[in-house]
């Protein structure tokens, strides 16, 4: 851990990948560390792989992060080869109230900057989703909603800023630090390292890393969703993200589709005490089976090959928790709630603007925005190849790439 880094990134989600990679793409000497082996091994590893517009989200921050990374994403997806399939949201009323709520929802999505947003007629609705159980009342048409690889999007940005001589450090947890005016040192237990500032993205963790480093700024208050993740063959039993309207309590479980065509049944949404990946839970698992059963009926009638958990960083406040302690010299991205993947790229880039304007570190070398194809080999091991470099495959949207996994129910 060798010389001075400009900027050291604490946790390898996709929040922390993708500040490592609009740091080390804006000239910044930069390391990260990661506490777990793999990257992407978190929250992050059990999000839904949707890429959303923001049609909904009305916080400031959450909002203008949403907005920047739906005008940047396209160019890092096409140039790096990353899959997505644009397939569109339709949010359906199954009732007058909820009917009633649509006109609201396309008129936040208006202000939000969303293109496209539509009220469609029942007829409709039945022509582009003829196996959405019927009797609904309502439909609002969401077209730009896609839908991407969650595990190789992060680790293609780590992967491109790898490229450009940005170091991770993976196995690597930290420990406290100290300021010493001109810059700072880590602890770790693998050692220490001095870097000019820190960027503290460590998700379900970050309110403790804060504590750690004595910016505690935010409490977080993990929230669990689980899944249910169907079997390839049923793809063709939805045309697009079948969403329910929106309550008080969130946004309600949806029925998808990930990028590889396993269609996915989720998340709920329980707060928890499990900061790790929260165990299965077998009633959630017949309430999925319901939702499932009431929104698509021959859903039923397909395998399900795969269940899976994960936890969001929510807090008490609604939106993004980015601060940055100027005397400290310490950026902390946290409360992404579950959005981070949708606005990653535009969190990376409060983050840069932060480290410039309000720290004053420059970079210690030429920007370089390059970004080139990469070569990724699926392994039957669980890792994946890209560019002669092996990463653990973390999430399950990805390891079902190739679907050899049998019946779970």
């Amino acid at each position: 851990m060798s010389g001075l880094y400009d900027v050291a990134v604490i946790g390898g989600g996709v929040v922390g990948c993708s500040v490592l990679h609009e740091l080390t793409s804006s000239g910044y000497r930069c390391v990260l560390l990661e506490k777990n082996s793999g990257l992407v091994s978190e929250a992050s590893a059990g999000n839904s792989g949707m890429l959303h517009t923001g049609f909904d989200a009305l916080e400031k921050t959450e909002l203008s992060c949403i907005q920047y990374t739906q005008k940047n994403i396209w160019d890092v997806l096409h140039k790096t080869g990353i899959p997505y399939h644009k397939i569109g949201a339709t949010m359906i009323g199954w009732n007058e109230e909820q009917k009633s709520k649509l006109q609201e929802i396309r008129q936040k999505s208006e202000v939000a900057g969303t293109k496209g947003t539509r009220e469609i007629s029942i007829s409709t609705l039945y022509q582009m989703e003829p196996h959405v159980r019927h009797g609904a009342h309502g439909a609002l048409w969401i077209p730009e909603e896609t839908v991407v690889d969650p595990w190789l999007t992060a680790v293609t940005l780590a992967h491109q800023a790898r490229r450009k001589n940005a170091t991770i450090l993976t196995d690597t947890v930290f420990e406290g630090c100290q300021y010493n005016g001109s810059h700072m040192t880590l602890n770790t237990n693998k050692g220490h390292l001095n870097t000019k500032c820190a960027v503290n993205s460590a998700g379900v963790y970050g309110d403790i890393v804060d504590i750690i480093a004595g910016c505690p700024n935010f409490r977080i208050k993990p929230r669990k969703g689980q899944y249910m993740m169907y079997s390839q063959k049923a793809h063709g039993l939805i045309n697009s993200s079948i969403l329910p309207v929106p309550t008080g309590k969130g946004k309600g479980i949806i029925v998808f589709k990930s990028v590889y065509d396993n269609v996915i049944v989720g998340p709920t949404a329980e707060e928890t005490d499990i900061r790790s990946k929260p165990p299965i839970d077998d009633s959630v698992t017949k309430r999925l089976m319901t939702v499932a059963d009431n929104v698509v009926p021959k859903l039923h009638e397909n395998r399900v090959v795969r269940m899976y958990t994960g936890v969001r960083p929510a807090t008490d406040i609604k939106d993004y928790q980015l601060h940055c302690d100027v005397k400290r010299k310490w950026i902390t991205a946290g409360g992404i709630r579950s959005t981070g993947l949708s606005g990653c790229l535009g969190i990376a880039h409060m983050v840069l603007e932060m480290v410039r304007e309000q720290l004053g570190i420059e970079a210690s070398y030429s920007e370089n925005r390059t970004l080139t194809r990469q070569n990724v080999v699926m392994e039957t091991n669980g890792t994946a190849m890209i560019d002669g470099i092996h990463y653990e495959v973390t999430h399950p949207i990805a390891l079902c790439k190739r679907e050899r996994t049998p019946s779970l129910l």
